[in-house]
C-alpha cells in the first residue's frame, strides 16, 4: 500500500466516525483540509452541497478562497458552467484539462487564472443510488497536480464525505426510534412517496395512499411524530394489524421532504377489538356518541357500550383519559382509513 493511499484510508476512517448528517458539517468537516494536502498539494479547496432545484451550491467548508471566491463557488453562474462541463452527470473525479474547452469558460478566464490557479480538480459527491449531493473542488497553482494516485485517493475520501452529508443517512437513523421497524418511505411536500435508502418498502406504503397521507398530515412544528394502527383483512379468522408511524424530518434535512412513514409490528393491543380501535379513533377526532353511531351505523347505546368496554381494558377512569392513552400509545385506527377500505 502506498503512503498516499494509506493517508486517504486513514482520513476516510476519521470522516466515517462522524455522525451522518449530524452536528454542523461546516465545522465538523473543516479538519479534512490539512490531511488532504498530503494527497494533493492544493492552493484552495471547497466543499459544497447542491440545492434541491440544482441552481446553486451551498458552501459546507472551504480553505484558501477569499470571501468573493467562496461566494462565486456557490453561485448560479458557476453552477451553470459546471453543468456545461457535465459535472452533474459524472460519478468520477475530473480535472480541468480533461474537459475540452473548459479553460475558456469565464470561471477560468475571468476568475481562477487571474487568481493564480492553474488546474482544478472536481470530485462529484454521488450517493450509491445515484443522487448528486454536491462537489469537492481543489484548485492547484501547478498543472502537474493532481497526479493519478492523488486523484484516486481523493475519490476514496469523497465517498466518506458523501456518506456524512447525505440527509438520507440521518433519516435512516431516525427509523431506529421505531421499535421493530420493518419498512419506511420518505414523503415530500407534494405527497410523493419514495424509498428510503437502507430500508425495505412495504407494499402498504405504496398501495394505500390514504395511509401515508394520514401519517404525515398530523405532523407540525410541535407534533413531531404520529402513530396509529392499520388493519389487514382477516386471515383465517384472525385480525392482523400493522403499526404506522409518521416522523417529521429534522430541520434542515432536505427542503422538499416533510417526513418519514415507518411500518412496524403493532405491539400490545390491550385486548382491544377492531371495532373498539375504530371507536377510539373517532373519540380522538372529537365525535360524541351520536356522531360515532352515525358513522358506524350503530345505535348511540351501542357506541356507549363500546366506550365502557374500552375504558375497562385501558383502565381509564373517563372517556377523555381513554382517548389520551390511545393517542399516546397509537391504540386507534383513524376513521378515514376504515372509510377508504
Amino acid at each position: 500500500m502506498t503512503q498516499v493511499l494509506s493517508v486517504a484510508l486513514e482520513l476516510a476512517a476519521d470522516i466515517n466516525r462522524m455522525n451522518p448528517a449530524g452536528g454542523d458539517p461546516a465545522q465538523d468537516l473543516d479538519f479534512v483540509w490539512d490531511p488532504m494536502r498530503r494527497l494533493v498539494p492544493f492552493a484552495a479547496g471547497w466543499l459544497g452541497t447542491l440545492d434541491e432545484d440544482h441552481r446553486r451550491y451551498t458552501t459546507v467548508a472551504s480553505a484558501g478562497h477569499d470571501p468573493d471566491g467562496r461566494a462565486y463557488m456557490g453561485s448560479e453562474e458557476l453552477t451553470d458552467q459546471r453543468k456545461t462541463t457535465g459535472l452533474l452527470r459524472r460519478r468520477r473525479p475530473v480535472r480541468l484539462q480533461d474537459v475540452p474547452g473548459a479553460a475558456e469558460l469565464p470561471c477560468w478566464s475571468v476568475h481562477w487564472w487571474p487568481a493564480g490557479f492553474r488546474e482544478a480538480f472536481a470530485t462529484p459527491l454521488v450517493t450509491a443510488d445515484g443522487r448528486h449531493l454536491g462537489a469537492l473542488v481543489l484548485h492547484t497553482d501547478t498543472p502537474d497536480q493532481p497526479t493519478a494516485e492523488g486523484r484516486d485517493a481523493i475519490e476514496v475520501v469523497a465517498h466518506a464525505i458523501t456518506a456524512v452529508l447525505d440527509p438520507m443517512n440521518s433519516l435512516t437513523g431516525l427509523t431506529r426510534l421505531v421499535r421493530g421497524a420493518t419498512a419506511a418511505v420518505t414523503v415530500d411536500r407534494r405527497g410523493t412517496v419514495a424509498p428510503l435508502p437502507g430500508m425495505p418498502c412495504d407494499p402498504l406504503l405504496t398501495a394505500c395512499p390514504d395511509l401515508v397521507t394520514t401519517a404525515v398530515d398530523g405532523l407540525t412544528d410541535q407534533v413531531r411524530h404520529t402513530t396509529f394502527l392499520y388493519p389487514f383483512p382477516e386471515d383465517e379468522g384472525h385480525q392482523r394489524y400493522a403499526r404506522v408511524t409518521g416522523l417529521a424530518c429534522p430541520p434542515g434535512t432536505c427542503d422538499g421532504l416533510v417526513g418519514l412513514v415507518v411500518i412496524s409490528p403493532p405491539g400490545d393491543l390491550w385486548g382491544l377489538t377492531l371495532r373498539e380501535l375504530v371507536v377510539l379513533g373517532l373519540v380522538i377526532e372529537g365525535y360524541a356518541n351520536q356522531g360515532i353511531a352515525a358513522r358506524l351505523s350503530i345505535t348511540a347505546r351501542t357506541a356507549a357500550a363500546h366506550l365502557e368496554h374500552i375504558r375497562g381494558k385501558l383502565r381509564a377512569p373517563t372517556r377523555t383519559a381513554a382517548a389520551v392513552l390511545a393517542m399516546r400509545g397509537g391504540l386507534y385506527i383513524p376513521y378515514r382509513l376504515i372509510k377508504a377500505r
